[in-house]
């Protein structure tokens, strides 16, 4: 005796959870906004808080050179001042020393109180800058971090609605095992976790596995009369379910990459793209996407149901 499953609660339930998703994502894009804010405010002080670094930096350089000279002169005034002359003549060439050494501290000392007062007045201009450039990068780390979090989450939150919907396309899949004798040369059930979870495979697979299950479900049911097989009946589900891959695909890749490139790198992105835009297309996909799935889904509960309804005519 054939056993059929109804699947058409999971089916909600995925739909459900596309919810669910679509609502974390939404809030991930306005956490998004917000770093993007602290992160422009970064990005605009970069300039002027290196420009005060390194002029701050440079001025310091020379202090360290003129300690040394002012204390080697210092030292020398010293030794010489110590010294006695024997002779007339030795007494005067030790005073032309002791006051050419002098001259020279004094020349030293200026000179190192010129760079001590630039580098003080730098000083006042760099510490407040110093301050507020910390801040601005606490602020944007504090941003970026509660972004990633919510990020996370709803990317954890979207792989369980894949492996959901993965579960629910591999329990229909099983159902046309059941009831259509072909069906063996077709996919096998546990190929709808495959199709969706190895690399570069679920670039197409998925889709191919959905449009094999739906469309065996159509004649299945239209092989034994249960719906009326129509020629010139235009069926746009095939289309619908390519227009949908091709919104996931777009939400899943490329508005990812778009949005990676214009909030964290600093290109052509960055710089010509409107942030707020990207973030609202991005949710209009994603909403476009998630209800085009919804509309499939209830589609295709419906075929289950008549299935079931149906399951003694098999």
């Amino acid at each position: 005796m054939k056993k059929l499953s109804d699947n058409t609660s999971l089916g909600k339930l995925i739909v459900l959870c596309n919810v669910v998703v679509l609502v974390l994502f939404i809030i991930s894009m306005l956490f998004l906004m917000k770093f993007d804010k602290t992160n422009r405010a970064v990005i605009q002080e970069r300039g002027h808080y290196n420009g005060l670094y390194e002029a701050y930096v440079t001025a310091q350089h020379p202090l360290r050179q003129d300690s040394a000279e002012v204390a080697y002169y210092q030292y020398k005034l010293d030794t010489l001042q110590q010294k006695t002359a024997a002779t007339k003549d030795e007494k005067k060439a030790l005073s032309e020393s002791i006051e050419v050494t002098k001259q020279t501290l004094s020349d030293k000392q200026k000179q190192q109180e010129e760079h001590t007062k630039k580098v003080a007045e730098l000083e006042k201009e760099y510490n407040p800058a110093l301050q507020n450039w910390e801040q601005l990068n606490s602020d944007n780390d504090a941003a970026k971090k509660k972004f990633w979090v919510i990020a996370w989450i709803t990317i954890i939150a979207f792989l369980a609605k894949t492996l959901l919907f993965a579960f629910w396309g591999a329990k229909n899949n099983k159902n046309l095992h059941e009831i259509a004798p072909w069906m063996k040369s077709g996919m096998k059930p546990w190929m709808s976790y495959l199709a969706w979870f190895v690399p570069i495979y679920n670039l197409i697979k998925p889709l191919s596995f959905f449009k094999e299950v739906w469309n065996e479900t159509d004649y299945a049911l239209e092989n034994v009369g249960v719906v009326e097989r129509d020629e010139n009946k235009v069926d746009n589900s095939n289309l619908m379910m390519s227009i949908w891959w091709a919104l996931l695909l777009c939400s899943v890749w490329v508005m990812n990459f778009i949005l990676y490139s214009t909030f964290f790198r600093e290109g052509a992105f960055y710089t010509k793209a409107g942030h707020r835009t990207m973030a609202i297309v991005a949710i209009v996909i994603m909403v476009i996407c998630i209800c085009l799935e919804a509309y499939l889904i209830f589609a295709y509960n419906k075929k289950n149901k008549a299935l079931i309804a149906n399951e003694d005519k098999f």
